[in-house]
């Protein structure tokens, strides 16, 4: 299937290919994620009645214009961050993409369950030409951060943090 590209805003189109899905099945849960809209639905219709799948639809909105593209986990789509509840809910995968791409969102998940883990205050992280101290989490904010130089504090946005080398830490091990 092929790209739609029509006058919506972000909103609009996520209404839309939700209500799309909801011509032939049920969405049971949904959840948007940047630029793409998950959904587990449960089919009504034809000889998969019943079955419950997900979906993922991209959307891409520029000057008032909405790109997008739908498909669904059989052709195993290139993106890995797919809620994993909707995997333990999920029937049984179909297809040859499918439980390959199951595998690849549980490793995505358990990769940055990992990283989010190893990220606590007195960590040094490398970014730009600078090294930074953690200080305390921000939340969704990011983190409080002092400047190794300088002392200076700072704010590190979560995708900055993300995109920062981790540096081993000054304290001798025992």
């Amino acid at each position: 299937m092929g790209t739609v590209v029509y006058r919506a805003t972000k909103d609009q189109a996520v209404h839309d290919e939700l209500a799309s899905v909801g011509t032939h099945g049920t969405v049971l849960a949904h959840r948007v994620i940047g630029n793409r809209l998950w959904f587990l639905a449960q089919t009504r219709t034809s000889d998969n009645a019943g079955r419950k799948w997900i979906g993922l639809t991209l959307i891409d909105c520029r000057h008032g214009e909405a790109a997008v593209k739908s498909m669904d986990e059989t052709v195993g789509p290139c993106y890995y961050d797919c809620p994993l509840a909707f995997l333990a809910q999920a029937d049984a995968p179909v297809g040859r993409y499918a439980g390959a791409w199951r595998e690849q969102v549980r490793a995505f998940h358990a990769n940055r369950m990992a990283r989010r883990a190893a990220i606590r205050p007195g960590l040094r992280v490398a970014y730009g030409d600078h090294t930074y101290v953690l200080r305390r989490s921000l939340g969704r904010r990011g983190w409080d951060v002092a400047r190794e130089s300088d002392g200076l504090v700072f704010r590190l946005k979560s995708r900055q943090l993300g995109s920062a080398t981790v540096l081993p830490s000054l304290e001798p091990h025992p």
